[in-house]
């Protein structure tokens, strides 16, 4: 059986490879943490690399690990948009449930992270949007990124179409 990750990373490469012909700049990271003290943040692929064999590779090899600290990796994503000449920067977020991390018993706790991490990034210019792949509640996602800033998925086999749909929508805003 494939995992959700598997076809994480599968609508990934669909993604880089669309906009091998677009003049748009695309990166692909990822994160986990495992506690406050530990958060990493993967660049797989950067912006304007090219989709090389070793990049593929990169990210056909990503692992699932830990928890996830979702404001801390999207304060970091908004630093590195901050450094990007375009003006138009967006965050495509792809998860499979609320943020969480073994440190932190308050549910809402890091709710409420993520959700300051997006108004700091709306600060800043750049735009987020997320995809749930969560056939639970939505509540959380629709708190950390409003009402219209955010897309649920019931099965990954649907993540595909709804990441060209948000990638269509972030690149006409």
């Amino acid at each position: 059986t494939i995992s959700l990750l598997d076809i994480e990373k599968q609508a990934a490469l669909w993604l880089a490879e669309s906009f091998l012909q677009s003049t748009d700049r695309l990166a692909v990271h990822g994160f986990s943490s495992n506690t406050r003290e530990e958060i990493n943040y993967y660049r797989l692929l950067e912006f304007g690399s090219a989709l090389t064999p070793a990049s593929r590779g990169m990210i056909s090899g990503v692992k699932a690990r830990y928890s996830t600290r979702m404001g801390a990796a999207l304060r970091h994503a908004t630093r590195l948009l901050q450094q990007e000449p375009h003006s138009q920067c967006a965050i495509l977020l792809i998860t499979d449930g609320a943020p969480s991390d073994i440190d932190v018993h308050d549910p809402h706790y890091l709710t409420e992270d993520a959700r300051a991490a997006v108004i700091e990034a709306q600060k800043a210019g750049v735009q987020t949007h997320c995809i749930a792949v969560d056939a639970g509640d939505d509540s959380y996602v629709r708190r950390i990124f409003g009402w219209r800033n955010f897309s649920m998925v019931q099965d990954a086999y649907s993540l595909p179409v709804q990441l060209q749909r948000a990638c269509l929508r972030l690149m006409t805003q």
